[in-house]
């Protein structure tokens, strides 16, 4: 049109002229066609990973949605299995997020009903995110990132033959490989960029070790015990397990029942014991032993009385056998029991204290 118009007629300005015509014409306008796409990415790169997430659901897939969380700067991928797109789940899932790496930035998801609704709203507020970005409506290429993921993992599970069955498995088998290669936009692996480190998969047993790495794994992995042991037919000590007066009881190692603990074997009984109850019989000598016999009748025995100060040491003899009930009685001289002890008797040495005594500071004004 401007090469006809200017094959005739000239004056200034004539191009913007034909242009401002041509853009008049609502008939040119219906028939037009549609303005060349904007190629080139619009969103500004993050400085960090988890600033900036774009999310998006996918499916049904299996008979599940997939909520799909994708991470703006290390490309770090999390998908979700879900039942249900309500706002409560949504929620739910972002908040489990949430606590796992944190609260982003920004949030970018599209116009669905569970992204618009107030809860969710006001849930991103509540948590800490200062900006929530929503698509144009009609328009998903603006929040092409997750769009991108969604194609890329519906496809992946498409390819794996993926059923309700087999859904977190080959789910999981996808994650792990997604993250471990190197993306085409960053040059790095996801979890490089967002972990701080390559995760390890069974394709790094296919690497050769050096023979430094492999004695180190070899030193860590070998268990050595800082624990008794003992073997079976061991003669033993252990504690008869009265918590009101605890004695050792000769026994034999009968079995083993773990690392630390081991049944015991004592006059047709079996005895579980751990390890802190239980001394060698050779290399172990202890005062408190109880013969056979006599086990089952110290638990009815009373504790010994203490001796105070004051009272006759020489009327009670530490090493007598009359019982405790008998010896706290008072004996009186005519009984049968009171002997009279040889000798002259032992005055009681009364304790005096020693302490120099002064006179109280009063106040005086």
């Amino acid at each position: 049109m401007k090469g006809l118009a200017h094959s005739f007629v000239y004056w200034p300005g004539i191009d913007a002229d034909i242009e401002n015509t041509a853009k008049s014409c609502p008939e040119c306008a219906r028939q037009a066609h549609a303005p060349p796409k904007f190629s080139e990415h619009h969103w500004q790169y993050p400085k960090g990973p988890w600033e900036r997430i774009h999310i998006d659901y996918a499916g049904p897939v299996a008979g599940s949605m997939l909520l799909i969380i994708v991470d703006a700067y290390s490309k770090w991928l999390e998908v979700k299995v879900t039942n249900t797109t309500t706002t409560a789940s949504t929620i739910s899932i972002m908040d489990e997020l949430f606590s796992r790496y944190g609260v982003p930035i920004t949030v970018v998801s599209d116009n669905g009903p569970q992204f618009t609704a107030a809860e969710f709203k006001e849930f991103l507020q509540k948590s800490g995110v200062k900006f929530h970005k929503l698509t144009a409506p009609y328009h998903p290429a603006t929040n092409g990132q997750a769009e991108r993921y969604v194609q890329t993992t519906k496809d992946a599970l498409k390819a794996m033959g993926t059923t309700a069955s087999t859904l977190h498995i080959n789910l999981n088998k996808f994650l792990q490989l997604y993250r471990l290669a190197p993306h085409a936009t960053t040059g790095e692996s996801p979890s490089k960029l967002f972990l701080g480190r390559s995760i390890r998969t069974r394709f790094d047993l296919l690497r050769p070790e050096d023979v430094q790495m492999r004695v180190t794994n070899k030193q860590q992995s070998r268990f050595e015990p800082s624990f008794r042991e003992f073997v079976l037919n061991q003669q033993i000590y252990f504690l008869s397990g009265n918590p009101r007066m605890e004695k050792w009881i000769p026994g034999v190692i009968t079995a083993r029942l773990g690392d630390l603990h081991y049944e015991i074997a004592y006059e047709g009984k079996r005895f579980k014991r751990h390890v802190d109850q239980i001394q060698s019989r050779n290399s172990f000598k202890c005062p408190q032993l109880i013969e056979p016999t006599d086990a089952e009748d110290s638990s009815q025995q009373e504790a010994p009385r203490r001796i105070h100060f004051y009272e006759n040491r020489s009327t009670f003899p530490e090493n007598s056998s009359t019982p405790i009930s008998a010896r706290s009685a008072p004996v009186h001289p005519d009984s049968p029991e009171f002997r009279t002890p040889t000798g002259s008797p032992t005055p009681t040495i009364m304790r005096r204290s020693i302490r120099n005594h002064r006179p109280p500071n009063r106040y005086s004004p």
